[in-house]
């Protein structure tokens, strides 16, 4: 007598979720290391202690003597 497994709608969704799941992680070369590490970084998010320090760090920097371009103060009196 064979024994028979019935498997309910729920389990047959739970388990095509997985394959899924699996089959949509694939491998993902990249030509330089700067690529992959841009893909890295747009993946991690940064952390709140981390980007306020950035903030402040940017906000202490001096600002920009003059907005016209190096050479116009050098050769343009």
């Amino acid at each position: 007598m064979k024994r028979q497994t019935h498997t309910t709608h729920q389990e047959q969704e739970q388990t095509a979720a997985l394959q899924q799941s699996a089959q949509q992680q694939t491998a993902v070369e990249f030509a330089t290391a700067e690529e992959m590490i841009r893909h890295d970084a747009a993946l991690t998010p940064v952390p709140p202690v981390v980007a306020g320090r950035l903030h402040e760090s940017i906000a202490r920097e001096p600002k920009p003597a003059s907005a016209r371009p190096w050479w116009q103060r050098w050769f343009v009196r």
